[in-house]
């Protein structure tokens, strides 16, 4: 391990099922994997994580629960019964709030992981697409194929109000992103060719921005920056009030996710490399992961590697183990099949994981 201190961990889902997770240490120009998990059955859509725990929810219906710091499976969420397309904390760390493909919308308490509120309709039945968490805590805006923008009341755990994109969008078939703004006051929709800028005080589109290669994700840098990343693998830096876009090198494939941590930005294409940039996006770091990416998201601490623990966790359970290579075809894990709500997080004892293996 790299002794400088300056590192960052990197949260990466694929299409082929496979959750991994990377320590990065951009000064060193260092990267090592720190676990590789097969627990979905299908591929992975959306990752998030808020203090020692990791959510990850799939096509295949289903919410992984980790704890980061025992470095295990906590449990599985089963109450949606469609492909999981945001999951996402609030910022006290208290509920997650996630959105599917058949458009429920529900809201599961952190801890005892109790369903505490669903909507079997937020948005009339259409998919949801993504949702942001204010960082107040108090609401939460979701994006549906309905071509509508939900806002929700998490105090009073109610529907606030409801905007139609079509008589506001330039593209509003398109859109499928949404991100706040650092400020808390704005916030961006993307999709197609269009990032716009809409502003909670006015209610309405500050300024719309054509691009001219589709937008697969963007992130905001500061109040003023957004980054964004496109379908033939370049990255746009933009001012949010002027339109400006300054084009920068990315990748060799479509930006599939990207996130910042403190002063860093992380990008994740298809193709499945990764890479860490500064802010005036000069690359530090890069990686494969030998996947194709999915999502990803940054761990809000940094941790300490599992195998230096001494309270005995690791002698009997081993969900999220280091892998030395994760390739397209991936490697062998265990798999749960329950019918239950909350799934509990099975231990594994290794010397029965060895004797099956022999055989």
């Amino acid at each position: 391990m790299s002794d400088d201190k300056t590192s960052v961990e990197v949260i990466l889902g694929t299409y082929e099922e496979f959750l991994l997770g990377y320590r990065c240490f951009p000064k060193n120009n260092d990267i090592e994997q720190t676990f590789a998990t097969h627990s979905h059955s299908s591929s992975i859509r959306t990752v998030c994580t808020s203090g020692k725990y990791l959510a990850s929810g799939g096509a295949d219906d289903r919410i992984f629960i980790y704890d980061l710091e025992l470095r295990k499976e906590q449990c599985v969420l089963t109450h949606h019964k469609a492909t999981l397309n945001a999951v996402a904390f609030t910022p006290e760390h208290t509920h997650l709030i996630s959105g599917s493909n058949d458009g429920v919308l529900a809201i599961v308490r952190v801890g005892n992981w109790q369903l505490e509120k669903i909507w079997d309709k937020a948005h009339k039945g259409a998919a949801i697409l993504d949702i942001a968490v204010h960082f107040s805590g108090k609401l939460a805006l979701s994006l549906g194929s309905d071509h509508c923008l939900c806002t929700w009341n998490l105090v009073k755990g109610r529907q606030a109000y409801v905007i139609n994109l079509n008589n506001k969008s330039k593209d509003p078939k398109s859109l499928d992103r949404i991100s706040w703004a650092p400020c808390g006051v704005r916030f961006v929709l993307s999709g197609g060719k269009y990032t716009e800028i809409w502003s909670i005080e006015k209610g309405g589109i500050l300024k719309a921005i054509e691009h001219s290669h589709k937008v697969i994700c963007c992130t905001w840098i500061s109040n003023n920056t957004l980054l964004v990343g496109y379908e033939n693998g370049k990255m746009g830096k933009v001012n949010s009030y002027t339109g400006e876009i300054e084009k920068h090198h990315g990748h060799t494939s479509r930006v599939k996710c990207m996130s910042t941590y403190n002063k860093f930005i992380i990008t994740g294409a298809s193709q499945g490399d990764v890479k860490i940039w500064d802010e005036d996006l000069k690359m530090l770091l890069e990686s494969s992961s030998g996947c194709r990416i999915t999502c990803l998201c940054v761990t809000d601490m940094v941790l300490q590697d599992p195998v230096s623990r001494d309270d005995g966790e690791n002698e009997a359970v081993e969900e999220l183990a280091p892998a030395s290579k994760v390739t397209r075809r991936g490697v062998v894990t265990e798999e749960h099949d329950s019918d239950s709500e909350v799934i509990p997080q099975k231990k594994i004892k290794r010397k029965s994981k060895r004797k099956k293996h022999k055989n």
